[in-house]
């Protein structure tokens, strides 16, 4: 027996899911829906830093009471139909019991937190690939996953919406949809900043140096180079 059946509670066996899973798919084609079925090819989920991260981060915030075991259960079953990431929100359809739609959105980062990423970032990361394969040093990469300050969200700063008629934050479709992201980021990590609303651009840009903070120029330099008389 495995995965969530709904409001009965009763778990449905994995034939049922997958016929669930492949009756569904079909009929949401057949009425012209475009959909891309997160599939899970590695028993750990992910493979690459920013999925792995991800995958970390979701075992700490389970370690704390945030109930995301069933949502496991549905993703390695196949049961996410669709999912969308977007500048702070994620949108699902997760099959089970029933066909339900999950709406997940982020609190942003404050701007405390993404001015102190973009300072940790300012000069220490050699590319944006780098950064997007997690290849930083030890140091930037701990501050960039910090549980309390990092780019990833923790269970307060999540808002869910799911269908279902389940009350529990997170139900296990939404669950579900949180893991399903992390297989997707582990693909495409630039999802991840998408994700965040923040420009992974503007983390290895070089730090400027503003005008006030500038070397003031020297006045016997410019006569020299200008041939002319600087009266101060």
């Amino acid at each position: 027996m495995c995965g969530y059946a709904g409001e009965d509670s009763t778990p449905l066996r994995a034939a049922d899911l997958a016929r669930l899973v492949s009756e569904r798919a079909a009929q949401l084609r057949a009425e012209g829906e475009e959909i891309s079925p997160v599939v899970c090819s590695t028993r750990k989920l992910a493979e690459n830093f920013w999925g792995s991260a991800w995958m970390r981060h979701l075992a700490l915030c389970e370690e704390g009471g945030f109930a995301l075991s069933p949502g496991r259960t549905l993703l390695r079953h196949g049961c996410v139909l669709d999912l969308h990431i977007a500048p702070g929100s994620i949108r699902a359809l997760i099959s089970a019991q029933d066909l339900y739609e999950v709406q997940l959105s982020l609190s942003p980062l404050t701007d405390e937190q993404a001015g102190a990423l973009r300072a940790a970032c300012a000069g220490n990361v050699g590319s944006l690939v780098a950064l997007l394969e997690g290849k930083a040093n030890a140091d930037l990469l701990h501050t960039l996953c910090d549980a309390e300050t990092g780019l990833l969200p923790n269970p307060g700063d999540w808002k869910m919406s799911c269908s279902c008629p389940d009350w529990s934050t997170p139900c296990p479709h939404a669950a579900a949809a949180i893991y399903a992201a992390g297989v997707l980021i582990d693909r495409d990590p630039s999802l991840l900043f998408t994700l965040r609303s923040l420009d992974p651009a503007l983390l290895i840009a070089p730090p400027t140096t503003s005008a006030a903070n500038s070397s003031p120029l020297d006045p016997s330099s410019l006569e020299k180079t200008f041939g002319i008389k600087i009266d101060l």
